[in-house]
Order: C-alpha cells, then sequence, then structure tokens
C-alpha cells in the first residue's frame, strides 16, 4: 500500500506544481482548463489567488499520503482527513451537474471534451485508490 500512497503523493504534488505555475505565469488556454458556458465565456476563475491557495490545498492532500509512508505525524484523524479527500475527489468527479463531472450538461466546449476524457476519470480513480488505500492499508 506504500507504493499506492506514493504514487498519489506524486500525482498531487504535480498537480500543485501545476497550479503554481499558472499562479505565476497565467493559463496559456484558459478554454482546455477553465469551465465555459454555452457563450463561450468562463463560468469558474479562480484568478492568481485561487491558483495558489488549490495549490497548498493539493499539497496538503499529498502530505497525508507521504505520511502514510514516512509516519513523520502519528495523528489518528488524519485517517479520517485522508477518507474526506477520497470523498471529495469522487464529488468531484461525479460534477456539479451544469459545467464539472461526468454528469455535466454543457457540453459544447474544450473543457467539457476534456474534462469528459482526463479530469474527472482521474478524480474518480485517485478517490477510489484513496478509499482503496484506507479500507485496506
Amino acid at each position: 500500500m506504500d507504493v499506492l500512497a506514493i504514487m498519489l503523493s506524486v500525482v498531487l504534488i504535480f498537480l500543485a506544481v501545476l497550479h503554481f505555475y499558472w499562479s505565476i505565469f497565467g493559463i496559456k488556454d484558459p478554454a482546455a482548463v477553465l469551465p465555459t458556458n454555452l457563450e463561450s465565456k468562463s463560468v469558474k476563475s479562480p484568478g492568481k489567488f485561487g491558483a495558489v491557495l488549490v495549490g497548498l490545498v493539493l499539497l496538503g492532500f499529498a502530505f497525508v499520503y507521504i505520511n502514510k509512508v514516512i509516519r513523520y505525524v502519528d495523528y489518528q484523524w488524519l485517517d479520517h482527513v485522508s477518507i474526506g479527500i477520497g470523498i471529495t475527489f469522487i464529488i468531484r468527479a461525479l460534477g456539479d451537474f451544469k459545467y464539472v463531472g461526468f454528469f455535466k450538461t454543457a457540453k459544447n466546449s474544450k473543457f467539457s471534451a476534456l474534462d469528459t476524457r482526463y479530469y474527472s476519470p482521474l478524480c474518480l480513480l485517485m478517490g477510489v485508490l484513496i478509499l482503496v488505500l484506507e479500507y485496506f492499508g
């Protein structure tokens, strides 16, 4: 199970670095990473502060799984936090039923195609793997 925890940590650190990059240098193709509505206008644009905040949260998530391997801190509540992280990723995969997730209704943009093909399956996979890690690990 340590390999699974390390793989989850690597993916979360990569995503955090990507958000930090976006906060510093900006998003090169916003249509690919920001949800858009039917008129192709950006719906959710977190800005630089939001990107940094998401990056920090993702780093915190990565710490939870790195901690499962190196046992830096030994708190029982981190197991509950981990389950919450897994549920959060599964909820993200299901979506808001409008712009993100498998059950979105706005399916006319570049983001929606990439979300269906890559982003939502990654979130679902991570959520399921996290719950498997907590149940069997």
